[in-house]
């Protein structure tokens, strides 16, 4: 049966740096929660002018104590701008409220102490976004966008999910529990918050690391019965017992949760795109284990793209805008739906045309680029074999023209090859 759907959207126009931003704050009923819930709506320029027209989504999923106007603050003057400079498609963006108590935060996973966010996420709110505006209801139309705490649910709904998601972009997220890494990082960092023990008592607002560690502890370990009289609020099993040591029963569970081991159900014929990215100097102590998630990946055989920079914990500009692009990249252009998708238009980031061809000695060549790219243009025989480079380097956005001077070369047929960091493509040529 349907779910019940209330909705009450209220237009709100901001006048924001890169023009009007068509932006709704609205609630709506999820049957998972029981209750309503916040959630920001984003609708791209064009979207009252085409009625016809449906188009792909980014879930943007906040950070710990962040709220659904996360997506005001961080994203949506970038996300504009980029789409109004034609270097990424037309796309909704969402972003629902995820900062329940006591913590406010849920590590985008179902618990005993803020109810069942996880199928909050992903059943009820894409079956209302999808029932209430012109969003494509297909996997390959949807991408998830993750600061922090929303780094963990982009990797986990990517992974679990992987059906309803085509990429997934993530920035800080906690990647791993393994104790060498960020989790023994964090028990270090608890102990100098909580500088009375052993035997310690740890209270959530000792510090920032201990807070945290109550989060995880909520969604991995909730226990609204706790018998651990050591901490304060008593609700979850904290991953430390007095003397700060590890409790194994605790951490087994924490294991369930760990990206690490759950991205090793995803093979390279699922066709999940991930970006991912992190600062060297993390205050979270999470650079370490998201280095460490470049091996998996690579030994997995999956394809991905890490974003290293020598920042903090927050999302720089270069992540953000870079993941609109990556996400662009892989996500189904605006359309007309009627039970199929027919885009207006076949992605191309990059384009190449040659003329004159056939040609006697000179040819140009044409590119354009819908972003800055490292690129090679190399001429190829009939064998395989490689007769020149013609360009080496960068290229901004915008057309640009090579000429090859082919003087010395035989007439016959040849290939003229441009690779770039996102793909390639090979045409024929032929010299007379």
């Amino acid at each position: 049966m349907k779910k019940l759907i209330l909705f009450a959207a209220v237009l709100l126009t901001a006048n924001m740096l890169f023009g009007q931003i068509n932006k709704i704050d609205t609630s709506f009923y999820s049957e998972a929660l029981g209750e309503e819930k916040m959630v920001d709506v984003y609708f791209p320029p064009g979207y009252d002018e085409n009625p016809e027209l449906y188009y792909p989504v980014i879930y943007c999923l906040p950070a710990w104590k962040s709220n659904q106007n996360e997506m005001s603050l961080y994203y949506l003057n970038s996300l504009q701008s980029h789409i109004n400079d034609s270097l990424i498609d037309p796309v909704i963006m969402v972003c629902a409220n995820n900062n329940p108590p006591p913590f406010q935060g849920n590590m985008y996973v179902n618990s005993e102490l803020w109810g069942n966010y996880e199928d909050y996420n992903v059943y009820d709110l894409i079956e209302w976004v999808e029932s209430s505006f012109r969003a494509i209801p297909l996997r390959d139309a949807r991408g998830l966008f993750g600061q922090s705490m929303g780094s963990h649910g982009s990797f986990r709904y990517g992974i679990l999910y992987k059906d309803k998601f085509r990429a997934l972009a993530a920035h800080a997220g906690i990647v791993s529990l393994d104790k060498g890494l960020w989790l023994e990082s964090s028990r270090q960092q608890v102990i100098l918050e909580n500088p009375s023990g052993p035997p310690y008592f740890y209270n959530y607002s000792s510090g920032g690391v201990t807070a945290g560690l109550f989060l995880v502890s909520g969604a991995f370990s909730p226990d609204t019965n706790s018998p651990q009289t050591y901490i304060n609020p008593q609700v979850v099993n904290y991953l430390l017992d007095e003397n700060a040591d590890y409790i194994d029963s605790v951490y087994q569970k924490f294991l369930d949760y760990d990206i690490t081991l759950m991205i090793q159900q995803l093979t390279p014929e699922d066709n999940v795109g991930i970006l991912f990215g992190c600062g060297v100097n993390d205050e979270f102590l999470l650079y370490p284990a998201n280095l460490a998630l470049t091996d998996t990946l690579a030994m997995l055989g999956l394809p991905f793209e890490f974003y290293s920079h020598n920042g903090g914990h927050g999302m720089p500009t270069g992540f953000r805008n870079r993941a609109f692009i990556f996400l662009d990249s892989l996500l189904m252009p605006p359309g007309i739906y009627n039970g199929t998708h027919q885009p207006t238009h076949q992605k191309i980031r990059f384009s190449m045309q040659n003329y004159p061809n056939p040609f006697d000695q000179r040819i140009t060549i044409e590119l354009t680029f819908r972003e800055k790219s490292e690129i090679t243009v190399s001429i190829y025989n009939q064998l395989g074999g490689k007769v020149a480079t013609i360009f080496e380097g960068s290229k901004e956005k915008g057309i640009h023209q090579l000429t090859w001077n082919s003087e010395n070369i035989s007439p016959g047929i040849y290939f003229i090859k441009l690779q770039t960091d996102i793909g390639s493509t090979t045409q024929k040529i032929i010299k007379r």
